[in-house]
């Protein structure tokens, strides 16, 4: 055993520094009687330099014998391989696993099942159906068209948003299902007729035809006539409006907007369905305030601007999609 140890090594041990490889080292340099005896003597040379620490040489050496003795600790596993290597955490990665497989299926089904249409804020598109009906798909709206309609006794969309159809009859007397979010169906046999379906509600207006509506979580039907607009309001309640212009319904086809004593809070509520613009009127008063008309407008901006005319009314951006309106 090399009786020369570094002598700072000995004082990182003495004032508590020594790192666990210099412990080791000084265990084993300790083994020899000779350097025991060096090392009492460099330790009353450091409580010299040291005075105001007052050791017991015995007790310290005792200590010291222990400390160096006991087995170097092994580093555990980390708290992530812990986890990682739990019951619950295998459970748990199953389960995410069985739930995005399932969320998988069910979107390819619908990719599959499901030819998908969708328009933009502003924009509207004219579709032609398989069998030669045609759908005039207004702004914010999507029709689902099933690929393989024709293994099918009847035909059938799915509607969320706005749009007018056009049925054609056919041959074997196949009837055609309207299907929107709020478990609206409506069924018609050659006929036109228009179909609103959004958040806050569904609306039905029929041009032509003869068209039986059905509320199918509340059990509820009802068989509406050319002329009748029928609104469902998201308790499922219907409510009747007969002998309506319905030209003024899909007046959207041409860009055009009919209001008839229509509260601004309403119009609003358009805007935001037609253009993505949405418009907040913090005035209660003005938000009830109502406005007569036909006005054209391709965008929200030439809407807005027309109404500030009218009525008198300034407005302020906030952001490039929120407007406020508001009194001069």
């Amino acid at each position: 055993m090399d009786t020369r140890l570094n002598k700072n090594i000995l004082w990182a041990y003495f004032e508590g520094r020594a790192t666990s490889i210099q412990k080791q080292l000084i265990l084993e340099w300790l083994q020899s009687e000779t350097n025991r005896e060096i090392f009492y003597r460099m330790l009353h040379e450091w409580e010299k330099e040291n005075l105001q620490f007052q050791p017991n040489i015995e007790e310290d050496f005792k200590r010291l014998t222990l400390q160096l003795s006991e087995p170097t600790p092994q580093f555990s596993e980390s708290p992530l391989e812990s986890i990682h290597k739990s019951p619950i955490y295998k459970i748990w990665i199953a389960a995410a696993s069985v739930i995005l497989l399932l969320i998988g299926c069910w979107w390819a089904q619908d990719f599959l099942l499901y030819k998908t249409y969708t328009t933009g804020f502003g924009q509207i598109q004219t579709l032609r159906l398989p069998d030669d009906s045609r759908v005039v798909l207004n702004a914010n709206s999507t029709l689902q068209v099933p690929r393989f309609a024709f293994l099918s006794n009847h035909r059938e969309v799915k509607l969320s948003g706005e749009a007018e159809f056009s049925v054609v009859h056919t041959i074997d007397h196949r009837r055609f299902f309207v299907h929107t979010p709020d478990h609206l169906e409506v069924e018609v046999l050659g006929t036109e007729f228009l179909v609103y379906s959004r958040g806050h509600g569904s609306k039905v207006a029929l041009s032509h035809g003869k068209v039986k509506l059905r509320h199918l979580k509340h059990q509820k039907s009802v068989d509406i006539r050319p002329g009748d607009v029928i609104t469902v309001n998201v308790q499922g309640h219907f409510h009747l409006q007969p002998q309506q212009n319905i030209t003024e319904q899909v007046a959207w086809k041409e860009h055009r907007f009919v209001f008839n004593r229509t509260p601004l809070i309403e119009i609003a509520r358009k805007i935001q369905e037609q253009f993505g613009v949405t418009v907040q009127i913090p005035d209660s008063a003005l938000a009830m305030r109502q406005l007569s008309g036909n006005y054209p407008a391709t965008n929200a901006e030439e809407l807005l601007q027309m109404m500030t005319r009218l009525l008198d009314l300034q407005l302020q951006r906030l952001e490039e999609s929120v407007v406020v309106l508001s009194e001069k």
